[in-house]
């Protein structure tokens, strides 16, 4: 990578900072004296559900954790999304971003009782995957059951033979990729996040709230968000059955989760920001550089 900046011209000694999306890149470059460095520890905090990797993949990778680890001493701060894992590097220079949405709606849609959960995610990346299995298998059943006319609509990409082993459940849709999640959003009476291992906070809660829609979620991506929206707009689910149970009770009182979106979007609106966003990155750009 050092190589590949100097045969595109690029002189490090040059800027005052670099900011680095991940970790692995910048441990690659000879970093100026003096330079700035700032690194962005999304997805740092990274928490594998029961049974979900073979024993030797889980060492193996936890062993590169632990090595990658070592090199956070190399730099000067770090950005943070989610509490849980700046509490774990409390040593460490760095803020706390608020994981904003991307594009929002400039207003959320209407309140809808249309009978359509819906989740949104890159399905492919296995903590999304390994999640709608599990829903599919231990809380779909049931929700089914007590309300015959619900539908799942899955969108986000995966590969085509995944999608449609999930199709083959009852009122199961996963078109893939869309272009434009507004429809999506519009249909939807509220979304699912049944995710119970990885990192981060899981933009796509915040994303929901900011379109109108409260979700049913678990602890794990819940905990992402405690300081910022205590809980408003989420039903939190401690197991599937209860995932399921808080599904069944939404589709059954509208005006719960109806109440719940708008507690969330008011939340979302004081605590995740833009300008809170730009704050705290001049704040942790204006540390001064390491001295080793």
């Amino acid at each position: 990578m050092q190589q590949a900046l100097l045969s595109a011209g690029v002189d490090l000694g040059q800027y005052r900072l670099i900011v680095s999306r991940y970790l692995n890149p910048i441990c690659k470059l000879t970093i100026p004296r003096g330079t700035r460095t700032v690194v962005d520890l999304d997805d740092w905090g990274y928490h594998y559900a029961p049974g979900a990797m073979a024993m030797a993949a889980r060492l193996k990778s936890t062993y590169a954790a632990q090595l990658a680890k070592r090199q956070l001493k190399r730099f000067d701060a770090f950005f943070f999304v989610s509490p849980r894992d700046q509490a774990c590097h409390l040593d460490l220079p760095s803020v706390l971003l608020p994981n904003i949405p991307f594009n929002p709606p400039a207003a959320p849609f209407p309140q809808t009782d249309n009978p359509t959960l819906l989740f949104v995610g890159s399905l492919w990346y296995p903590p999304n995957r390994e999640g709608i299995d599990r829903f599919l298998a231990h809380s779909w059943p049931a929700i089914k059951a007590a309300q015959p006319q619900a539908h799942l609509l899955l969108v986000g990409a995966a590969p085509p033979a995944l999608r449609q082993a999930w199709e083959q459940h009852p009122d199961v849709s996963a078109p893939g990729f869309v272009d434009n999640l507004d429809e999506a959003y519009r249909n939807a009476a509220f979304t699912i996040a049944p995710i119970h291992s990885g990192g981060g906070t899981n933009i796509k809660i915040l994303e929901s709230l900011a379109y109108g829609r409260a979700c049913v979620t678990t602890p794990h991506c819940a905990d992402a968000f405690s300081i910022g929206l205590g809980n408003a707009g989420l039903a939190i689910a401690l197991d599937d059955a209860l995932f399921a149970e808080h599904c069944i009770a939404w589709m059954t009182h509208p005006n719960h989760h109806h109440s719940a979106a708008g507690k969330g979007l008011t939340r979302l609106r004081s605590h995740y920001t833009r300008a809170l966003f730009d704050e705290r990155v001049a704040q942790l750009c204006a540390l001064p550089a390491r001295t080793c």
